[in-house]
């Protein structure tokens, strides 16, 4: 039996919100670590300054282990900062990789070309309805109380080849309806190899 495989893409189109928050973000992650550097500095400067006798007598201990203290937990939030806002940056690139191989649709999360994660595997018999998204079978389907949307596009408008549909699932956490942004071509094949032809939404064929 030949194996059915197909792939699609939903990619960032627009991505000048993404780069203005990126450059917020590595600003933000450089500010911190140069903080960091700077304060560090200090408090080297603050064990190491050459104090005389008198004036170590009059100063009491407690209260230079306090400043130590705290000067040395604003050095851990400040490169903690650095280094969360420069993994974040990344995440204002989203795209999502739609596959289909015999039997089991996979939904895959990419950020920014560096980290991908699987969102949903999904058998045939997990598919309850597909249709497309702005229908009243989707408009019923959003409503639902026991059915909770998951936008799987970084898109808010296609391009021209492409259309939003979506996908009402039966996951592990309960029903999903999933959106998608891909060809009818996409759809059209995980509808023929599934077993269930009333898998199709009414509306499906209404613009």
């Amino acid at each position: 039996m030949q194996e059915i495989f197909i792939e699609e893409s939903a990619a960032l189109r627009d991505d000048k919100k993404a780069k203005r928050w990126y450059t917020v973000f590595s600003v933000i992650s450089i500010v911190g670590f140069v903080l960091a550097v700077l304060v560090l500095l200090f408090l080297f400067m603050l064990l190491f300054m050459p104090v005389d006798s008198e004036t170590a007598e009059s100063v009491d201990t407690s209260d230079v282990w306090i400043q130590l203290l705290i000067l040395a937990v604003i050095i851990v939030l400040l490169f903690l900062t650095g280094v969360l806002f420069r993994i974040k940056r990344h995440n204002f690139y989203i795209s999502y990789d739609y596959t289909y191989v015999s039997g089991e649709l996979r939904i895959a999360k990419v950020i920014h070309d560096r980290k991908r994660k699987v969102l949903y595997r999904l058998t045939d018999e997990q598919l309850i309805l597909i249709g497309r998204v702005g229908g009243d079978s989707y408009d019923k389907l959003k409503r639902s109380p026991d059915c909770k949307e998951d936008i799987l596009t970084p898109n808010e408008e296609t391009d021209d080849e492409k259309e939003f549909f979506y996908i009402q699932a039966a996951t592990k956490v309960g029903k999903r309806l999933l959106v998608l942004e891909c060809r009818p071509q996409f759809i059209a094949t995980v509808y023929r190899n599934n077993q269930n032809r009333r898998i199709l939404a009414s509306d499906f064929m209404k613009k």
